[in-house]
């Protein structure tokens, strides 16, 4: 309450207003500036000042909604997630640290030390108006305890997200050899006079708008590097089709790109297993800037679509790390369906240690070990060759569906850190690349993917080639009859019913060449050299209309195909009796060349 003391005077009375004490609490006017700078000094009576320090995250705040909504949410969480982001936001963290807390003690000095206006309504400080609270000491204290202990944590986990990014984004480092003293060097290659390389490798950055190849590889990193598998993922953004193209690991004779640092280094082919390309060529940086990972996707690239810029991008995972990612999400669950057991195992620790492997059939719950080792597990014995690739899909689909949000919340800093040292690629980082990859898989249906194996050492890489042709061809370029067949997808396998050496897979490329899912099987039936036979497993022939029609007249078939799940066909087990096409080769078999048409 405002008291009025009246002098007078010869000509004129004086007025003088004098103010009481505040009254505002300054543990309130600290916390009010701690939820929001500004606040407290609002609070306090000084508008003015309360304005001046909330302006700029005002103006901040502001500016990032409008991104937001002009980017959208998935676009700025990977613009955040960037390292060159990522890397500033610590320095901007420190800063705003300060800036709150000195917001924070400007309120509650504001508050415990009022003064008077200015004529101008402007505050000034400086007259202690009473004794302070020992109480709101404390709690000032526990405000600013509260802002460091948050701004520690946010630190933290932006400096774990930063290393883990440029850790991915990184290219993989394989340790050389230390060489002994009478260890002989590593020859420095150098190119005849007369050869000409053919311009460096130049990958433009993936826009959406063509054909996205992505080389999927899964590693062991033990003493080296290995690409135990290599999967090219290969996506038309326009009707959303994608083909898996998958080569095995021991395939030699990979065909090299003609005048490019490959051919030059390694010759027209590769004569080695091609899981030692990577390591091979990751010595020569100054002819693949990448290492390894860029000769196997220009290798690749020229094997599958005869380009050696085929390919954009690469992701590897190293087994090691995957064990851990499994082991920190606490194991996976997996419904083996048949049982798997191999005698000759060579144990993740080491490949000179065979165990005898065995999965009984049932709901399994696996430890990264565990499921590491029943995805790589290759030789089974009553198993087709393409049981593997199923195994590691079902790995791959369990850890997808265990979305169990309380194991990944409480393990996330090990996951992460896990994540870093497991995974490797050189997809950009931010939006412009990653957002319409992320748009793009959202579009994309189970139905729409169609899975190429050639599950042999030494293919026929010109087949290979007309195979990647036929499957990422446009629809209209398809003759009308196949073109349906081709569109069911329907997967097909082929026993060798003749004992004619390599007639499966002769017939598998066959009918591969025209975009078909068709795969030969090491299986055959127990008797040789009977009728050409067309099994429908568990209702393919009403499934598929337009692939058993296709198959019928390949196969110069006029009967009715044969639905007997009793028979001799090993794979039906294999696969789970899932439906499919089986064609078991017999003696009135017609001729059918693994060239393309």
């Amino acid at each position: 309450m405002a008291k009025q003391c009246v002098r007078g005077y010869p000509n004129e009375p004086v007025t003088t207003t004098v103010r009481s004490p505040s009254h505002r609490s300054a543990f309130s006017a600290a916390f009010l500036s701690f939820l929001f700078p500004g606040l407290g000094q609002a609070y306090a009576g000084a508008y003015v000042r309360g304005l001046a320090l909330a302006a700029p995250l005002l103006i901040a705040a502001a500016i990032l909604v409008v991104y937001v909504l002009a980017s959208g949410i998935v676009d700025f969480g990977l613009w955040l997630s960037q390292s060159s982001v990522l890397g500033p936001l610590a320095i901007v963290n420190i800063v705003l640290l300060a800036y709150r807390a000195l917001a924070c003690l400007d309120a509650y000095r504001l508050a415990i030390e009022p003064a008077a206006p200015s004529a101008a309504g402007i505050r000034r400080f400086g007259r202690k108006s009473g004794q302070i609270d020992p109480l709101s000491i404390i709690g000032l204290g526990l405000i600013l305890a509260i802002l460091v202990s948050g701004h520690i944590i946010v630190g933290y986990w932006d400096l774990k997200f930063y290393n883990v990014t440029r850790e991915i984004h990184a290219p993989l480092v394989i340790e050389q050899p230390t060489l002994g003293p009478s260890a002989s060097p590593e020859p420095t290659v150098t190119f005849p006079p007369q050869e000409t390389l053919a311009p460096a490798a130049t990958i433009q950055p993936w826009t959406g708008t063509s054909r996205l190849n992505i080389l999927l590889v899964g590693a062991d990193t033990r003493g080296g590097i290995r690409t135990d598998s290599m999967i090219v993922v290969s996506i038309d953004p326009v009707s959303h089709q994608v083909a898996l193209f998958s080569i095995l690991r021991d395939a030699t004779g990979v065909p090299m790109p003609p005048k490019s640092p490959l051919s030059l280094l390694f010759g027209p082919t590769f004569n080695s297993k091609l899981t030692n390309l990577w390591e091979d060529a990751d010595k020569y940086r100054n002819l693949f800037p990448g290492g390894g990972a860029d000769a196997l996707k220009q290798a690749l690239g020229y094997t599958f679509f005869g380009d050696q810029n085929a390919i954009q991008y690469y992701v590897e995972v190293g087994f090691s790390g995957f064990e851990k990612v499994v082991d920190t999400l606490g194991g996976v669950t997996i419904n083996v369906p048949a049982p798997v057991f191999d005698n000759g195992f060579p144990s993740n620790a080491s490949d000179s240690v065979h165990l005898r492997v065995y999965f009984p059939a049932g709901i399994q719950h696996m430890d990264g070990n565990e499921a590491l080792t029943y995805a790589r597990i290759g030789h089974v014995l009553g198993s087709s060759v393409y049981a593997r690739t199923i195994r590691q899909q079902q790995v791959v689909v369990a850890l997808e569906q265990q979305d169990n949000f309380s194991d990944i919340s409480a393990h996330l800093g090990d996951l992460v850190d896990t994540l870093g040292q497991t995974v490797h690629t050189d997809i950009p980082e931010g939006p412009d690349v990653l957002g319409p990859m992320i748009q793009l898989a959202e579009t994309i249906k189970a139905d729409d993917i169609k899975s190429y194996v050639w599950a042999t050492s030494n293919p026929n890489y010109a087949a290979i080639r007309a195979t990647v042709k036929a499957a990422i061809a446009p629809a209209s370029s398809v003759p009308n009859a196949l073109q349906a067949a081709v569109a069911e997808s329907a997967p097909i396998i082929v026993e060798n019913g003749t004992g004619i050496s390599g007639q499966d897979t002769t017939v598998a490329t066959f009918l591969q060449n025209q975009g078909l899912d068709a795969q030969p099987s090491a299986d055959h039936p127990a008797q040789l050299g009977g009728p050409t036979e067309l099994l429908c497993v568990n209702g393919a022939d009403t499934e598929y209309p337009a692939t058993l029609a296709f198959l019928q007249q390949t196969l110069g078939l006029t009967s009715a195909p044969s639905v007997n799940l009793s028979a001799p066909v090993q794979i039906i087990r294999d696969l789970n009796e899932e439906t499919e096409f089986v064609v078991v080769t017999g003696a009135n078999m017609p001729t059918l060349s693994a060239a393309p048409n």
